[in-house]
């Protein structure tokens, strides 16, 4: 699976004007590995805050278990709770995360996240990021 995610990524940056976005998929061993991340300028990247195994974590469970997109307009007040270290160290305040299948199981996650403030989305915003995971399970059944 060593396709490149940048462009889309990018594009789904620029088009919701969020922070980060990041592409994770599991590898040989299961692990959901970040494999592409677009951020905005200013801000820092998932590779320089605590690392974490996201299938340890409440967020990435629903994913899993619904295969239906997690909209959180405050992470830090959902009840579906993401890593703290999501929230204390990279402030990330918002986010939409939508599994990505293939072959019928999920296989990784997008990740759309906002720094530093709440957020309310749009029908744009959610169907902008069902797009993106949508061209990138493309990619993964060719």
């Amino acid at each position: 699976m060593g396709i490149d995610y940048s462009i889309p990524c990018r594009r789904l940056l620029t088009e919701v004007a969020a922070s980060r976005v990041t592409v994770r998929l599991v590898d040989e061993s299961g692990f959901p590995e970040l494999v592409t991340e677009q951020c905005a300028a200013g801000v820092p990247s998932m590779r320089t805050a605590s690392r974490i195994n996201p299938a340890d974590f409440p967020t990435y469970r629903h994913l899993v278990e619904t295969g239906e997109l997690l909209v959180q307009s405050d992470t830090r007040t959902d009840p579906i709770r993401p890593p703290r270290s999501l929230i204390d160290e990279l402030r990330v305040y918002a986010q939409i995360l939508a599994p990505i299948r293939h072959r019928g199981e999920v296989v990784g996650t997008l990740s759309v996240h906002f720094q530093d403030h709440p957020r309310q989305f749009s029908d744009a915003d959610v169907a902008a990021v069902r797009g993106c995971r949508d061209h990138i399970e493309s990619t993964l059944a060719r």
